[in-house]
């Protein structure tokens, strides 16, 4: 197995699972909002959130053919960022027409700054982790620089953007099916859009095996979200996790 792709799995399980034990023993300071977002026609909202994502990967064309703001070989940090919002704005567009509160997209309005402490606390414990358990891993204090920096602004608008989408269409896929069908699909559809490519391509069992622990992690992360409804501490450890294939080793 890689070992970037390995480090990330444990360090992911150990991050999601000290969440778990903090949501089960500390309930009164990770005990959920109590907002409650129910549509009166989910499967209407579910696809108006679908319609949503397939306008953003239009978008998206566009900036892979240089069609947003043009930002000659990625020079300004502020122009890639504005143009990674671009790319996501029909999530919040979206929101803002239906008159729709932000609980709609786990961002609830209580004790912000205290989920990002939370999640702050979370993303540097997991480059720690990472570093740990990583093979070759850069020096600690390398990889922290580099990831905690300003030049990284589009990535984590991008991740934050990421994460405000996928909860749209859970949410409103949730509210129509139910959490627990939402996740059995969830995981359907990662293995099935995986599984004929990596047969046809000649991956072993062993090497579906890590496909079946991926989209297991993939439902617990969700299982995590989905029970704080909240992605400000989550999307911390998504953007500085996501940042190690770049700062993991030394270069």
């Amino acid at each position: 197995m890689d070992p970037h792709y390995k480090a990330l799995i444990i360090t992911y399980t150990t991050v999601v699972a000290i969440w778990f034990a903090c949501y089960y023993f500390l309930k009164k300071s990770f005990s959920p909002s109590t907002e409650i977002f129910t549509p009166k026609k989910p499967y209407m909202e579910f696809a108006f959130a679908f319609l949503a994502c397939l306008i953003i990967l239009g978008i998206g064309q566009l900036y892979i053919n240089g069609l947003l703001i043009p930002n000659p070989k990625n020079k300004s940090r502020i122009i890639e960022a504005l143009n990674q919002a671009l790319i996501f704005s029909p999530t919040l567009v979206l929101v803002w027409i239906r008159k729709q509160p932000l609980i709609s997209l786990w961002l609830p309005k209580k004790n912000l700054l205290w989920r990002f402490g939370v999640g702050f606390f979370l993303s540097s414990l997991s480059l720690f982790v990472y570093w740990v358990v990583r093979e070759n891993s850069a020096p600690l204090n390398f990889i922290f620089k580099n990831i905690y920096h300003p030049k990284n602004v589009s990535h984590m608008v991008q991740v934050i953007m990421e994460d405000l989408t996928i909860a749209l269409l859970f949410v409103r896929l949730s509210s129509w099916i139910g959490g627990k069908w939402t996740l059995i699909l969830v995981a359907f559809l990662f293995a099935a859009g995986h599984i004929p490519s990596m047969l046809s391509e000649g991956y072993s069992f062993t090497e579906l095996g890590t496909l079946l622990l991926d989209s297991s992690l993939g439902v617990i992360v969700l299982l995590a979200l989905y029970r704080s409804k909240d992605v400000a501490w989550f999307f911390l450890v998504h953007f500085v996790l996501d940042m190690t294939q770049f700062y993991g080793v030394t270069p």
